[in-house]
């Protein structure tokens, strides 16, 4: 590798903080960027943010230097100590804060850019960088976006020489998903243990999990539709039912006006997203509550057998906190019967439910096995970094 004794001068490019904020997307990308930092490479953090998106605290169009959005990421920035080492850009490359010059200079000589689904497009980060890989977090959807409606140059996957995925399946013949004749490396999100200690979870605590259902339009794939959650949520309908004496809940942010309904007719606790994903310490206050995750993934990564693995089911994991998760094929990849179990049925679901209840502090401690054995940061990131830069 370049540098001294493999130090690297590494862009962690992504956004944060459009509107309305996930805070669990913050923790996601704060895992990255500490990770490498504390294995010793140089991080610069960059945001790239659309400005005609800034809001102020009423709502209102504003300046980005005077927006919501800035405050947000500054506080993240703080809060993970990258002050001094951060910048938020505009779509020309130009700083929110700060001189166009200063922000150069930190990107000089840059070893690579890691690019969060290629948000970074402004020429001034991307040209700076010897190597750029695109990770890619919505696989099947990056994939057909790019092969079947012919945005890839929207995407910017042109502008990258490395392509990595959280779909342990993309590329393989276990998916039937196209890999748009790139090479799709295998990546599972990291996670810093440290980060995710809390109190021991309530002994009548709720599975929980977070969710906005129509997130992307279906596709469609040699005749084969590919929809999002809501229409797993439809199939699992029957879940609460079936297990009376074990609450689920459902923080939802909704996107249209029956959402919410639906969810409570089907027998979930249905809190709002934005109170409890809306700040870093609501966030992980919520997860480290929770008596586990009941995740539920998009009919799209199902169906393909895509193999995507949640972020946030990485922080469960870290926390301690047992995962019911819905086959993905991401089970071919990761150890499953204890901390971590996967469904395919209502039934199953149920089942998985039980057995976490019958024997929760062995669930929990497998939990924490299974994210120190495959998603610590130290086992995730340095055999990524090699992969990218061979």
């Amino acid at each position: 590798m370049p540098g001294n004794e493999g130090r690297l001068r590494i862009v962690f490019g992504e956004v944060m903080s459009r509107i309305p904020f996930s805070a669990g997307m913050a923790w996601s990308w704060m895992q990255w960027a500490v990770g490498l930092r504390r294995l010793g490479h140089e991080v610069i953090y960059v945001e790239e943010l659309r400005t005609d998106r800034c809001i102020d605290e009423h709502g209102e169009p504003c300046p980005p230097e005077m927006s919501l959005n800035r405050e947000f990421f500054l506080a993240t920035m703080r809060r993970f100590g990258f002050e001094g080492s951060s910048w938020q850009i505009d779509r020309h490359g130009a700083p929110i804060a700060g001189s166009r010059d200063d922000l150069h200079r930190q990107l000089a000589g840059a070893d690579l850019l890691i690019n969060m689904t290629g948000h970074i497009r402004a020429d001034s980060v991307l040209e700076q960088a010897r190597h750029r890989v695109y990770i890619d977090l919505d696989p099947v959807y990056t994939q057909l976006w790019h092969a079947e409606y012919g945005k890839g140059e929207k995407l910017g996957i042109d502008r990258h020489d490395a392509f990595a995925t959280v779909g342990l399946n993309i590329g393989t013949p276990a998916s039937e998903i196209p890999s748009c004749g790139l090479e799709w490396r295998h990546v599972l999100p990291p996670v810093v243990p440290d980060m995710w200690t809390g109190p021991e979870a309530a002994s009548d605590g709720r599975f929980t999990t977070i969710a906005s259902w129509e997130s992307f339009a279906d596709l469609v794939y040699d005749g084969q539709w590919y929809r999002g959650k809501r229409a797993s949520f439809e199939r699992l309908a029957e879940l609460p039912s079936r297990i009376p004496g074990q609450e689920l809940e459902l923080a939802l942010r909704r996107q249209t006006s029956d959402d919410e309904l639906l969810a409570k007719k089907q027998g979930w606790h249905v809190v709002d997203a934005g109170r409890v994903a809306g700040d870093l310490d609501s966030y992980h206050d919520y997860v480290t509550a929770s008596r586990g995750e009941i995740g539920i993934a998009k009919d799209a990564y199902i169906r393909a057998r895509s193999g995507w693995f949640s972020d946030r089911s990485a922080h469960y994991l870290a926390a301690g906190r047992p995962v019911v998760a819905q086959a993905t094929g991401a089970e071919d990849h990761l150890p499953t019967g204890t901390g971590l179990l996967v469904f395919d049925t209502c039934e199953s679901a149920a089942e998985a439910i039980e057995d976490v209840n019958g024997a929760y502090e062995a669930h929990c401690r497998g939990a924490r096995e299974i994210a120190a054995e495959y998603l610590d940061y130290r086992r995730v990131l340095p055999p990524f970094l090699e992969a990218c830069l061979s």
